[in-house]
């Protein structure tokens, strides 16, 4: 795919993700995804505890098992997915309705059968309607921060405003960084900080020779790949040990850092890996 293709495709996620219904976001919200979406669950997740709201991001399986029948003050769900046999995440949405939640639940259309059970259940439904539904549930996750930030609610919405051209530049700022990755043709690991755990989680899901994605505290672990690192520089300064261990480790290693808001961190950090990729999710 060409850059310019990348991006018309960029523009039409993001045309999707601003038409997409927005939740009535409240306090103490429990957020479900499994590994594929995880991404959109974590910029959401980022979002609202940084705007002082209370928020849980857990898999279907936990949600189910561990918190759902013992923790009674949820007020809302919201579920994301991507897999269309996603009955897991249909389960969660079952049990939160079990104990009186409203859900909302964020995916594409999924079979038949699982469609019709949640009519069934009153679960209120958001289709991703769009051939990259990963990086358009994600882009919305953004738009739907609370406006309690204030004034850096008004900047992120400015950034928002000209996603667009985030591209731009991050291909001209992190150019060499993502040509020497694109060469690379054994496979390797990403690491990421809690800021950028959705471009880690990304990069496992779109690029080949990813092996696995995991957090940076992984990296005291005896792995033997070449390693990049997703950070922010807010997350480097809590990280500043296992950053210096990551830099004299390997020469072959890349350090990739964001000086973005944290809230932003997320979705940059996953464009960043589709420049790498020539496509989106």
């Amino acid at each position: 795919m060409q850059y310019n293709e990348l991006k018309n495709n960029l523009i039409k996620a993001i045309d999707v993700a601003k038409s997409m219904k927005k939740p009535e976001i409240e306090d103490n919200i429990l957020i479900i995804s499994d590994y594929i979406s995880r991404s959109a669950g974590k910029i959401l997740y980022i979002g609202l505890l940084s705007s002082g709201k209370k928020a849980t991001l857990l898999t279907p399986t936990e949600a189910v098992l561990y918190s759902l029948p013992y923790y009674e003050n949820f007020n809302k769900t919201i579920i994301f997915s991507m897999n269309p046999k996603d009955s897991r995440s249909v389960h969660a949405a079952e049990v939160s309705r079990v104990m009186n939640l409203e859900v909302e639940f964020i995916s594409p259309k999924l079979d038949d059968t699982l469609e019709e059970r949640l009519k069934y259940l009153g679960v209120k439904r958001i289709f991703i309607n769009s051939e990259w539904p990963i990086i358009t549930s994600s882009i919305a996750s953004l738009l739907w921060i609370p406006k309690d930030l204030g004034e850096r609610y008004e900047r992120i919405k400015k950034e928002m405003d000209n996603l667009e051209g985030a591209l731009d530049w991050l291909n001209e700022k992190y150019k060499s960084n993502i040509e020497r990755i694109k060469k690379i043709n054994e496979e390797f690991a990403i690491f990421y900080t809690p800021s950028t755990e959705a471009g880690g989680i990304y990069a496992y899901n779109i690029l080949q020779n990813c092996a696995f994605a995991l957090p940076i505290e992984f990296l005291k672990n005896k792995i033997k790949y070449r390693k990049i690192l997703l950070t922010s520089s807010v997350d480097s300064s809590d990280f500043k040990d296992l950053i210096i261990m990551f830099k004299i480790d390997y020469t072959g290693n890349e350090l990739i850092e964001f000086n973005t808001d944290p809230i932003t961190v997320g979705l940059y950090s996953m464009l960043f890996i589709s420049l790498i990729s020539d496509k989106l999710l």
